[in-house]
């Protein structure tokens, strides 16, 4: 009997979102021997290198991300695009403004870098987008005895952390550009909150809970809008896409304890717990 999977597309935004792709990739071949088809990777960062780290599967065998399934948004000279574009980036605050250098190694755990990366890469981005999609859309993967096609929608699924530059800065962005790539879609967010990173470093973690609170101030006002309320504009920088709704169908927060009062203290924990949860998600259950 063929193993019913839903078409899913996994997205992960910085190095919350890749380790938690990683994790759910390894989970997937533990389960099936192998990605499924209909089954989609995409990792975006702002760091220049690809994301090497590996996991090795049950059988053995080392897990990766590929270079396919990995999109870096970088931008080597980010000043001079601000200083000829400043119409498409008033949203940045003057304090940041001294953090406008280069993003290829990170965004720094500046949220207003990670958006500029974003807006910069657009483009790119879109076309990345179009592509994963097609992937896991295409007519010819259903036609195989091991798999049937559990509904007709594609699901999709993003993780990322609230706290750093890169996820934080991209997250809402990047769920407005699906909400136009796959209208029909259901977007699920997995949002990592700031107390499991402070529990990983005693410092370097100043500006964790900051972006945090203005990331869930900003998705709380847009996660009620609808009908009557005010459009929003998002300025790219040769295009601006004016939005009305939602941008997720649901919000997942994940802190580093559970209801029992046990405390994870390492990113690694979570990101092992999301893909499990994320796995289950594309199977009948």
């Amino acid at each position: 009997m063929a193993t019913k999977i839903k078409r899913c597309l996994y997205i992960g935004l910085g190095g919350t979102g890749m380790n938690a792709l990683l994790h759910t990739k390894k989970m997937f071949i533990d389960t099936y021997g192998e990605v499924p088809p209909m089954i989609g990777f995409l990792a975006i960062d702002t760091d220049g290198g690809a994301y090497k780290k590996s996991l090795l599967s049950n059988q053995g065998d080392e897990v990766r991300l590929d270079p396919k399934e990995q999109l870096p948004i970088l931008v080597a000279r980010a000043r001079p695009i601000y200083d000829v574009n400043k119409e498409s980036f008033s949203w940045i605050s003057e304090e940041n403004l001294y953090a406008l250098t280069s993003m290829e190694l990170g965004a720094g755990q500046v949220r207003s870098n990670g958006r500029f990366a974003f807006t910069v890469n657009y483009d790119k981005v879109c076309r990345k987008v179009d592509t994963v999609l097609a992937q896991i859309t295409n007519a010819h993967i259903i036609n195989n005895d091991k798999y049937e096609l559990l509904g007709a929608n594609t699901e999709i699924h993003m993780v990322f952390s609230v706290c750093g530059g890169t996820g934080c800065g991209t997250f809402i962005n990047m769920a407005y550009l699906l909400r136009e790539k796959a209208p029909t879609c259901k977007l699920t967010g997995y949002a990592v909150l700031p107390d499991v990173f402070k529990h990983m470093s005693s410092s370097g973690m100043a500006k964790v809970a900051p972006n945090a609170y203005g990331a869930i101030e900003d998705l709380d006002y847009l996660m009620h809008m609808g009908i009557g309320s005010k459009p929003v504009k998002l300025d790219y920088i040769n295009t601006s896409v004016e939005i009305k709704d939602r941008p997720f169908n649901s919000v997942i927060f994940i802190d580093n304890k559970n209801d029992i009062g046990d405390t994870y203290t390492h990113v690694d924990e979570l990101a092992e717990m999301i893909s499990l949860a994320l796995v289950t998600s594309a199977g009948e259950l």
